[in-house]
């Protein structure tokens, strides 16, 4: 009897050695999104091999295939995802647009799947509309350029784009208002309300590297050692956040859902800050992709 107590004892200790070096090991070897969960209770960040999860305090991945996403959003039921199936995969690659309610447990395709993978792709957080940048021809989208989904993907219109010049390097979609969308271009950040059709370019005190919107609707703005938020009105909110290395700058950017004050951002190097009181302290829960 003591022989086999002893044995369980050794078992349980074994398991629990190897959850926590599981947990520990995690490495953020690339960042392509980042966002909150819709009850608010973890961050997920799309890591180039499949999904890693922040939440009180701790790392941890998901079971599953792991997914190369690129162009991740998450939304209020799940997430939206463009990218490279994981090998051995049954999907095609590329993934096209696809979308997930469980955390990526299951993938629904929806449009391109084995065509295009979109690197530039936002979805609104409550309208769930779909923007991406499409960069060459395919059977959807007779050219290169801006186009937007309501339906799921079902169908595609293209945006004018007048008011913008250059490849949009980053692309943001209001949470409640469908028509609304940001843009960053080399020559700045862009705001259209019309679905894309016309933007104006919003006047920004520094290089432009990342935008989101809050739940509010207001945008949220990063660039070298900088974020501010801007509202309707374009009355600025200047957040102080830890130096950053010279060649290093804001690149993904989220607003807890459930909770205004709680906000994180990540960086080109794969630092990633969080923040419980709007900004006013951070703290570094990942060092250029090694988690803390």
């Amino acid at each position: 009897m003591k022989k086999i107590q002893m044995l369980c004892l050794l078992v349980i200790s074994v398991i629990a050695i190897v959850g926590c070096s599981s947990s520990s090991k995690i490495t953020l070897s690339h960042v392509h999104g980042l966002g909150y969960t819709g009850d608010g209770k973890q961050i997920l960040i799309p890591a180039h091999h499949g999904l890693v999860s922040y939440s009180n305090g701790k790392w941890g991945s998901f079971g599953g295939d792991k997914h190369d996403y690129m162009g991740f959003n998450t939304v209020d039921t799940g997430f939206y995802s463009s990218g490279h199936p994981a090998e051995g995969s049954d999907l095609k690659n590329p993934l096209g647009i696809v979308k997930s309610d469980d955390n990526g447990k299951k993938l629904q395709i929806l449009d391109l799947h084995g065509v295009e993978d979109f690197h530039g792709m936002a979805v609104g957080y409550k309208t769930h509309a779909i923007y991406v940048y499409n960069p060459k021809k395919n059977e959807k989208m007779p050219s290169a350029g801006l186009f937007y989904s309501l339906d799921d993907a079902r169908s595609w219109s293209k945006s004018n784009q007048d008011g913008i010049s250059g490849e949009p390097v980053a692309i943001a979609a209001h949470p409640s208002d469908s028509s609304t969308v940001a843009l960053i271009t080399k020559a700045g950040l862009f705001i259209s309300k019309d679905k894309g059709n016309h933007f104006n370019k919003v006047t920004v005190q520094f290089p432009t590297t990342g935008v989101s919107f809050t739940l509010a609707g207001d945008l949220l703005i990063g660039g070298p050692n900088s974020i501010v938020i801007q509202d309707a009105q374009q009355q600025v909110t200047t957040l102080q956040i830890p130096k950053l290395d010279q060649d290093d700058a804001v690149q993904y950017l989220s607003q807890n859902p459930l909770k205004e004050s709680e906000l994180v951002f990540s960086t080109f190097k794969k630092n990633v800050f969080i923040s419980y009181d709007n900004g006013s302290t951070w703290s570094q829960i990942a060092n250029q992709g090694k988690t803390q």
